[in-house]
Parts: structure tokens; C-alpha cells; sequence
């Protein structure tokens, strides 16, 4: 049995961090970026209406670049 079905691209989690006028990260105590949550629930569903499949690749372990 084939697998046809479609599927698009969308946002499951987000976080945001927080830069100075230089650019710079506010940083945690231990020199890593001190990251945030939002928190209301506000819709950022259509952050993901300019990705496309061809863009992103699937989370396999966290690796340097994963800052979570």
C-alpha cells in the first residue's frame, strides 16, 4: 500500500532570544544564549508559509547547532 498522501509545512515549537543594539545575545550566566517562550498563545503558524519541504530536514538528536 502506497503513501500518497500531502503534506505541508508547519510550526511546531518556537523560541526567541533577545540582542542588544550591537547585535549581541543576552546571555545565561554559563555564557550560553538565554533563550524564551512566548506567553500568550499567539498564532505564528504563518512563520512556516515561506518554508518548504525543500528547506528543512528532519531533527534527528541535537547536535551544535540545535540550541535547545
Amino acid at each position: 500500500m502506497s503513501d500518497d498522501k500531502k503534506y505541508t509545512v508547519s510550526v511546531w515549537d518556537i523560541q526567541f532570544y533577545k540582542v542588544d543594539e550591537d547585535g549581541n545575545e543576552l546571555l545565561n550566566d554559563d555564557g550560553s544564549i538565554k533563550l524564551f517562550t512566548q506567553t500568550r498563545d499567539i498564532d505564528l503558524s504563518w512563520i512556516a508559509d515561506s518554508v518548504s519541504e525543500n528547506d528543512i530536514e528532519e531533527v534527528s538528536q541535537r547536535g551544535e547547532n540545535n540550541y535547545v
